[in-house]
């Protein structure tokens, strides 16, 4: 029902109205002569309606029936364009608005990137870019396979790419690589060599010949589990040697506290400025100019998407606050937990298999800063693999 309507109101279609004569007779030699009425109204002046350029051949079967036609409404696209006829802009319009786009069909204005999750969308975009495939950038000079070979080549990461054109939207779907493991090298010989220098308090050798024992004082390089392995008829192989050796050692770390810091405070006072990105143009749609010192800036940019699809249209928007710098002085209690919260991170970080003992602090204080050392008795694992390189 809808194709017909839609048929109806394309071809154009006049609804008229029957006067005198006999309607009924009308009727009849208008289905005699083979045309087509549709909506017949039922009383007398109610009338039907005929396709336009059908109307003029029902004159004749009026006159046999002895009554009259007369034009009630008239409707459908022809008739619409024929009231245009007076306004010549609205054709210009038109043909301006089909121009414009039809122009920019023939570039890209979207380009969606699919598939990544560690490497940053900005990134991938930024070697699009350069590879020739950027907003605004015409369709005919893409060249899909070059880019995704050359985006690829500058990425490392990525491991796979697709860039497939759909009308003015490019859409690109990537594949990061796989991180390959680390896998150590067991048919290596080595030995195991001190990696600081301290005490023996145990020791577990799983391969190799120990070439110290529990108690022994060793230096940081010196040998603790050799490779070569003798057995009962004399003769040495080398293997991977493997071990956990826990030594008392002794480490010294140290971090300066400054007494007085500055900080920003905002004011309150802020204002924006926005852009208007359409079509990759920027068009400012705040007039006023960037500050300078003492203010700080937040950005934001907004992309308007169309069902998921994004558009070649957004707001970049800077938000600037005016900041003052305020001093902060700490107390000699605030600036001792501080350095003892440095010092806890930084023995952490040195200490990766092992734990701190004891601690025992050296402070210095100074006019606007306090150094503090400590100096760490420490248990950890020393043991660490040296390969044994052969001519």
């Amino acid at each position: 029902m809808i194709s017909l309507d839609l048929t109806r109101w394309l071809i154009g279609y006049v609804r008229f109205e029957i006067l005198g004569g006999s309607p009924e007779r009308f009727y009849t030699n208008c289905a005699r002569s083979g045309a087509y009425l549709w909506d017949i109204a039922p009383n007398r002046k109610g009338g039907a309606c005929v396709a336009a350029r059908r109307y003029h051949f029902l004159r004749r079967s009026a006159r046999r029936a002895g009554c009259r036609l007369r034009v009630r409404e008239r409707r459908g696209l022809p008739f619409a364009l024929r009231r245009t006829k007076a306004h010549p802009g609205l054709w210009a319009g038109c043909a301006v608005f089909l121009v414009i786009v039809f122009s920019l069909s023939l570039r890209v204005w979207c380009i969606g990137v699919t598939g990544n999750e560690k490497v940053p969308v900005s990134r991938i975009e930024n070697e699009l870019a350069l590879a020739g495939l950027a907003p605004g950038a015409r369709r005919s000079g893409v060249n899909p396979k070059a880019v995704a070979q050359q985006v690829l080549l500058k990425i490392p990461e990525l491991r796979w790419m697709s860039v497939n054109l759909r009308g003015s939207t490019a859409e690109v779907a990537v594949q990061e690589a796989a991180e390959k493991p680390v896998i150590p090298d067991q048919t290596a010989a080595s030995n195991i060599k001190a990696s600081a220098t301290g005490q023996i308090l145990s020791m577990r050798v799983f391969a190799g010949t120990p070439a110290v024992k529990q108690g022994d004082a060793v230096v940081q390089g010196q040998l603790l589990v050799s490779g070569v392995v003798v057995d009962q008829l004399g003769g040495s192989t080398l293997t991977r040697s493997s071990a956990e050796i826990i030594a008392e050692t002794r480490r010294s770390v140290s971090v300066a506290i400054p007494l007085v810091s500055r900080r920003e405070v905002p004011t309150g006072e802020t204002f924006l400025r926005r852009n208007l990105d359409v079509f990759g143009a920027s068009i400012p749609l705040t007039l006023r100019k960037k500050p300078g010192a003492g203010w700080r800036v937040r950005r934001t940019q907004t992309v308007v998407s169309l069902f998921g699809t994004p558009l070649p249209l957004g707001v970049y928007e800077e938000r600037w606050e005016k900041v003052r710098t305020e001093s902060d002085t700490l107390t000699r209690a605030q600036a001792q937990e501080l350095a003892k919260r440095k010092i806890g991170e930084q023995a952490s970080a040195l200490l990766k298999k092992g734990r701190v003992k004891n601690m025992e602090l050296t402070e210095k204080w100074e006019k606007n800063e306090l150094r503090c050392t400590a100096d760490l008795t420490c248990e950890e694992d020393i043991a660490q693999e040296s390969k044994i390189l052969l001519k």
